[in-house]
């Protein structure tokens, strides 16, 4: 018991002095080394892959070949060439990317850094911090808006890191004034919120036919075959009953109406997406899409969606293309978390049974629900003219000067 107890005190003080080590070494760094004009990092979802609003304006300083230097950051583990990063982007990870944020000229981020603040990174004066949020036009709840929260006194070290996040923040893009309020809830009031547009939904908008052949080329899905999508949401109690659909009926319906070969790409949120297997049909049909790095290619490539309070849904709607929501949970969810919208003002049919699901899908009206797609676009206000991405570059580079 003894050597037991030893050990675990040992093993803390190696991680206390390790933390301690790199504390010094940023503290070092942000007073010794210069921030470096043409340096421009970015990151998405903690380095997980290239992809979202990240990815749209990299993609974009990239096309202008203006002599930046464009810095990704990876997971430890992740391969370069597997996470689709393109050529003319260095990519970093583990404690080098400590360096590269301390003397970079900005920062562009979709969530918030927290694990990288705790081992001592910050803003430099002279640094730009942009971050672009993931939620685009927000359906459910977030912040002390949700029905959930409750006020509490002490914080998790995760909380802390998030607040401190949010403090170093100059600048959040944003698709419309709706999601105004949702970013203060996000960024505790930090940052001036700009009405850019949201970079990752201008290839929904603009369309791509190169990314279409790219997803049937890595799914071997032939010309001809319709590809459908369900992407929905997590629920706090991350149960997998929720997502108990009629799938093989689904794709029956749609073989029915559109008369082709359809299959479907399913993607459940990435806190879930380990368990895709366990609600999937066994047949080729169903295609496991949750290791795909980027979402909105998936979401370019498909013909049709099924989703729920996922903000995944107000993306692909912007490609007019049939989506519908599935929400066997409604009121429930209503009263746990809650939605920044009524269901009724939403464009999206909506079903809380499978055979409801189905009937919608048999009575879809696809003038009618185009027509409520643009209703819906201008009663809030958003900002979908496929430019966002050229828009921030030009912000940027106007900031850096």
């Amino acid at each position: 018991m003894a050597e037991n107890r030893k050990s675990t005190v040992c093993k803390i003080d190696k991680e206390e002095f390790e933390k301690k080590c790199k504390r010094l070494y940023c503290w070092f760094v942000y007073h010794f080394c210069p921030v470096k004009k043409n340096k421009i990092i970015f990151s998405q979802f903690g380095g997980k892959g290239y992809g979202c609003n990240p990815r749209a304006i990299c993609d974009e300083f990239l096309k202008r070949n203006e002599g930046y230097d464009l810095v990704w950051i990876l997971g430890k583990n992740a391969d370069a060439k597997k996470a689709g990063i393109p050529e003319g982007v260095r990519t970093i990870s583990g404690d080098r990317v400590l360096y590269e944020l301390l003397t970079a000229k900005v920062w562009v981020n979709n969530i918030h850094f927290n694990v990288l603040l705790d081992k001592g990174v910050r803003k430099r004066k002279k640094s730009i911090y942009l971050n672009t949020f993931h939620g685009g036009i927000t359906l459910k709840n977030e912040g002390k808006d949700k029905h959930s929260y409750k006020e509490t006194t002490e914080l998790s070290l995760k909380e802390q890191m998030y607040r401190k996040d949010a403090e170093m923040v100059d600048y959040v893009t944003c698709g419309c004034d709706m999601e105004k309020h949702v970013l203060d809830e996000f960024f505790y009031g930090h940052g001036e919120i700009v009405k850019l547009g949201d970079a990752r939904t201008d290839v929904l908008v603009n369309g791509s036919f190169e990314i279409e052949e790219k997803v049937r080329k890595f799914y071997k899905i032939p010309e001809g075959t319709k590809i459908a999508i369900y992407a929905p949401t997590f629920r706090a109690d991350m149960k997998l009953h929720w997502y108990d659909l009629n799938y093989e009926e689904i794709l029956d319906t749609l073989e029915e109406e559109y008369q082709c070969p359809w299959v479907m790409l399913i993607r459940l949120h990435p806190r879930l997406a380990g368990k895709t297997k366990n609600i999937m049909p066994d047949s080729k049909r169903f295609i496991n899409a949750a290791q795909y790095t980027d979402m909105q290619e998936l979401l370019v490539a498909s013909d049709f969606m099924i989703s729920d309070y996922s903000s995944v849904i107000t993306d692909f709607m912007l490609t007019k293309r049939p989506a519908l929501m599935y929400v066997p949970d409604l009121e429930r969810y209503l009263q746990s978390r809650g939605m920044y919208f009524e269901m009724e003002d939403l464009p999206f049919p909506y079903a809380q049974t499978k055979e409801e699901l189905i009937e919608n899908m048999k009575n879809f009206d696809s003038e009618q629900y185009a027509q409520k797609v643009d209703q819906f676009i201008e009663k809030i206000g958003y900002v979908a003219d496929g430019r966002a991405s050229e828009k921030i570059v030009d912000f940027l580079k106007e900031k850096i000067g």
